[in-house]
């Protein structure tokens, strides 16, 4: 079985936008999201590049909501980056809700695009 990948969240912007979650529920379910996708588990749907939210190809999604009820009201963005140690790490780039593309936005200015 192959080692786990390295998780990281270097992005500055990325804690911020943690913290901007509603709740403790919402924060927890997005940092268990992305052990998921460090273990494996899950892969989210690859972006690309459009008008209203940028170039983000080289970034992942996830949706989520730990209500549990209906249509999931946050996304998770992360990518896939090489690492000196791992062949790849998992990057958090950013999470917020999926209402007005907030987190796409939040990805485009957590990586300075």
């Amino acid at each position: 079985m192959a080692a786990p990948l390295k998780l990281t969240a270097l992005l500055p912007g990325f804690q911020h936008d943690l913290d901007a979650l509603p709740d403790l529920a919402t924060k927890k379910m997005a940092l268990d999201m992305l052990v998921l996708v460090r273990d494996g588990k899950i892969a989210g749907v690859k972006l690309d590049s459009r008008v209203g939210t940028g170039d983000l190809g080289d970034c992942r999604k996830l949706y989520f909501d730990p209500d549990g009820s209906g249509k999931p009201r946050y996304r998770l963005v992360y990518r896939y980056t090489p690492d000196e140690i791992h062949a790849v790490a998992v990057e958090a780039v950013a999470v917020g809700r999926r209402a007005n593309l907030d987190a796409y936005q939040r990805a485009i200015a957590n990586l300075g695009r």
